[in-house]
């Protein structure tokens, strides 16, 4: 979402003033303000209860419902449609755009440093035709999870991490955002074979924060989903599965050597059973 130019976005004329619009938006739902510029799904207060002593687990989401104490919906371009299913004999979320954008997001503030993974499945249906991330006419996705971070600025220079599901970009790399120079757009997922596949991803935050900024991270503050089709004009189908943040990684990792440093696995399941990548 947020083309990497070291000035404000707001004085940057390749900003037009949707995006602006945007960037308001996303600052109104962060802070809480503003509850009648959207259409709200949920309430200012998001904050999961403190984990019990020793738990590996912080936060999970299964989306068996689309809990109003847990997401907010922002539009940005009309209204991604989301609701919670049961699809393939499991809850998920189904989200469908066309020619719309509208961001899913839920408070939570932890150090990554104590929960420092980030995990959760995902089938995309139908991929977005005209597909081009790293420019402003074509930066849509089928699948996104946006992580937040509490770094110095105004709310819509806060930096952000965004897991995107490409089918042009290989898994790993790192793409400016067109938008704002404050987001980075990690490629956690893709390729057209996979397709029509639940796939699991496991990423390390304190990683891949680094890799993006440059430096350690600060505090998370939310944690975000999209499916947005309004710059291609196109549309897309995608379900999201169970979110979780957690201290210790969900999976081991195979065929791992003591010289890979990946922050990332990526599952694969299907009738021929579960196959697993690390790069």
């Amino acid at each position: 979402m947020p083309r990497a130019k070291q000035t404000h976005p707001l004085n940057n004329r390749r900003i037009t003033r949707r995006h602006q619009a945007r960037l308001w938006l996303l600052l109104a739902s962060l802070s809480g303000w503003g509850c009648t510029m959207h259409r709200s799904i949920a309430p200012a207060s998001m904050l999961v209860p403190p984990p019990a002593p020793h738990a590996s687990s912080l936060w999970t989401e299964s989306f068996e419902t689309l809990s109003p104490q847990q997401w907010r919906e922002v539009s940005l371009t009309g209204h991604t449609a989301y609701r919670a299913v049961e699809f393939d004999g499991r809850p998920c979320l189904r989200a469908e755009s066309h020619a719309a954008a509208s961001i899913l997001l839920h408070a939570v503030r932890f150090n990554p440093h104590a929960y420092p993974w980030i995990s959760w499945s995902w089938r995309v249906e139908r991929m977005v035709d005209g597909e081009d991330l790293a420019r402003s006419s074509g930066s849509d996705a089928p699948g996104r999870v946006y992580v937040y971070f509490n770094t110095w600025g105004l709310p819509w220079q806060k930096r952000s991490v965004d897991y995107v599901w490409s089918a042009m970009l290989p898994i790993g790399n790192i793409v400016p955002s067109p938008f704002s120079p404050a987001s980075k757009l990690l490629i956690a997922d893709g390729g057209r074979a996979a397709v029509g596949q639940w796939r699991t991803v496991e990423r390390n935050l304190v990683e891949d924060y680094t890799r993006c900024f440059g430096s350690r991270p600060p505090d998370v503050v939310a944690i975000g989903l999209m499916t947005d089709t309004d710059s291609t004009g196109h549309e897309s189908l995608a379900y999201y599965g169970q979110l979780r943040i957690s201290r210790d990684r969900p999976s081991p990792m195979t065929n791992r050597t003591d010289a890979d440093t990946a922050a990332w696995i990526v599952r694969t399941s299907g009738r021929g059973g579960t196959r697993s990548a690390c790069r």
